[in-house]
């Protein structure tokens, strides 16, 4: 997920000078498109997938979401973990690739004994239309809605998780759609403006450059349910310094975070090991269950 900034920046410029301003949102999204999913010749071996979930346990859902057609999975969690299936965790996914890419992370809350509700945006993997902001909080909430529909899960026990762009999804569904039992935020951004602002070097107006309303800072105020924040302070795409404390310092209590020495923007449970996986589950226990 990392950016070359330099490439952006002479981009800007050329764009400026041709008296026009560059959307954000078009240097946001990095999908790429597919024709099925989850065939282990499509996924790259640094992904880390270990296509350890029973096929019996994947569902294959479709959403509409601005008349497209938006494809995801639910996953049941480990038939045999402690957690027994009682919570079931909204996934947002980041910027690039699609399901597959992430896929890795359903094998871990599947670990974990968590159902799991992974989409593609618009625009991703098979999904139809095109990625914006608009589109992606769409593509969200119809997903929340399907969750709630559904008569095999308990939804009291819904939790968001958001990773780098999907937290911008988690948290506008959590503060202004239906506060969830809680809210994980991975790599988290303040905004798309402060994203654009690193990569520039220079202050840009974000009314005049950002089309998506992807706004964590100030967002995170109106979360009201337990939110748990982890960021790798090696991040140099959402740089920790600039970005963390302007959403750690804006949310309500109860809050918790875990702030990882060496890990960067994309490696968190990969550096913590078990660790992430205690983490987790620890939060869930003390606020979900």
């Amino acid at each position: 997920m990392k950016v070359n900034y330099l490439l952006f920046f002479v981009g800007l410029l050329i764009f400026l000078a041709c008296g026009r301003i560059l959307s954000l949102d078009d240097f946001l999204f990095e999908p790429t498109e597919i024709d099925e999913y989850l065939r282990p010749e499509d996924f790259d071996a640094e992904w880390g997938t270990r296509f350890i979930i029973p096929d019996s346990l994947v569902e294959s859902v479709t959403l509409t979401s601005m008349e497209n057609t938006v494809y995801a999975f639910f996953v049941k969690g480990h038939p045999d973990s402690i957690s027994n299936n009682q919570v079931t965790i909204l996934y947002c996914h980041g910027k690039d690739e699609n399901i597959n890419r992430y896929w890795v992370r359903i094998e871990y809350l599947w670990e974990m004994g968590y159902n799991a509700f992974i989409f593609d945006y618009q625009g991703y993997g098979r999904s139809e239309g095109n990625p914006s902001g608009e589109a992606l909080f769409s593509d969200g909430l119809e997903a929340l809605r399907h969750l709630q529909e559904r008569s095999d899960i308990d939804t009291s026990r819904i939790a968001y998780y958001g990773w780098s762009l999907g937290t911008f999804v988690a948290s506008y569904l959590a503060a202004d759609v239906y506060h969830p039992a809680a809210l994980i935020l991975e790599a988290a951004p303040a905004s798309a403006c402060a994203i654009l602002q690193d990569a520039v070097l220079f202050n840009i107006p974000g009314s005049y450059v950002v089309e998506a309303d992807f706004d964590n800072e100030a967002r995170i105020a109106d979360v009201m349910c337990p939110l748990f924040m982890m960021h790798g302070k090696a991040d140099d795409f959402v740089v920790f310094e600039r970005h963390v404390h302007r959403v750690w310092d804006n949310a309500v209590d109860p809050k918790r975070n875990l702030w990882v020495e060496n890990a960067s923007h994309d490696d968190i449970p990969e550096v913590l090991g078990p660790q992430y996986h205690q983490a987790l589950i620890d939060f869930i226990n003390d606020y979900v269950n």
